[in-house]
């Protein structure tokens, strides 16, 4: 089996999971296999390859990145870039009803600033001059599979964007933006944008909400990838220039995700919030712990007041 045969066969599998191999620098032949091998060894402890994708993608490096270097360079994403860091440092902090929900209408919100930017060339107005969502999957995905044929002199780039574009097409097209008939159950109804946003839908189980959270993420990562696979001397600039190790930017994300991803492995404010009022139903804290978790704030609040005295 080739690369790219291997590449399919991992990617058929999360497809089902509305996930994909996530289109990152790091992902070399050598990580592809990597991830077959979970497929087909799965470690039930990790979670299996749904797992190995899932953190790849929560990483704090790799979401510092994602802003510094793909976010931050693609100009559909800069009025939403507040929202993105508020909803990343969230994510890190196990938030994830507020970095779900902050998400789901940053989506629409890129994808019209793509249309309008390229209403020239990805038809997306109705009638009336609005954006037209359903146009819009049409147009896309045939703009960019010419543009990335275009590309003469990779053939290997090209073969990677194409799979980002089909992950893009079918997300938008048969997935995110399903009406609520056609969005009745299994994994297509928990993602979904109408029921996120219409109903408040799938925000009580904690672990969807997790899940949903990183695939949003996800597909932000893809569409940041496809915008700027247009631009060759950006797209080079923001990966093979990347200057991590001096980005004083990039690596104060970094300790700060780092640092509160590795606190909510304890038990952080967030991590009392969701076992005492978000998982009642899972009886995670009992009254009596409740009340030593009190006094326990209470301490640090007094310690906080002694020292601004």
């Amino acid at each position: 089996m080739n690369l790219w045969e291997t590449y399919e066969k991992v990617d058929k599998h999360l497809n089902e999971k509305l996930l994909t191999i996530p289109p990152y620098p790091s992902v070399s032949g050598k990580r592809v296999q990597e991830l077959l091998a979970s497929l087909e060894n799965p470690d039930p402890a990790w979670g299996g390859l749904d797992g190995e994708i899932l953190r790849m993608v929560k990483n704090p490096w790799q979401r510092a990145y994602q802003i510094e270097y793909r976010f931050k360079p693609t100009i559909i994403f800069n009025d939403f870039m507040k929202v993105i860091e508020s909803a990343t440092y969230d994510l890190m902090i196990g938030n994830y009803i507020c970095s779900y929900l902050s998400l789901v209408p940053v989506v629409e919100a890129i994808l019209r600033k793509w249309s309008n930017e390229k209403s020239n060339e990805i038809k997306s107005i109705n009638k009336k001059g609005d954006f037209d969502r359903k146009i819009f999957e049409e147009n896309p995905v045939k703009y960019l599979n010419e543009k990335n044929n275009e590309l003469h002199t990779n053939i290997e780039f090209q073969k990677w964007i194409s799979n980002q574009i089909k992950y893009f097409d079918f997300m938008i097209r048969e997935v995110f933006y399903l009406s609520f008939n056609a969005s009745q159950e299994g994994v297509k109804k928990e993602f979904n944008r109408n029921r996120t946003l219409h109903l408040l839908d799938n925000i009580e189980d904690v672990e969807v909400l997790r899940d949903n959270t990183t695939r949003i993420f996800l597909l932000l990562d893809i569409i940041a990838e496809l915008y700027l696979s247009l631009d060759e001397e950006l797209y080079n600039d923001n990966t093979f220039f990347a200057d991590c190790e001096d980005n004083i930017d990039f690596n104060l994300r970094w300790k700060i995700y780092l640092k509160n991803a590795m606190e909510s492995i304890n038990m952080t404010d967030m991590t009392i919030i969701n076992f005492a009022f978000l998982q009642q139903d899972k009886k995670h804290l009992s009254d009596e712990q409740k009340q030593k978790f009190i006094e326990q704030k209470e301490y640090q609040i007094q310690f906080i007041k002694s020292k601004n005295r």
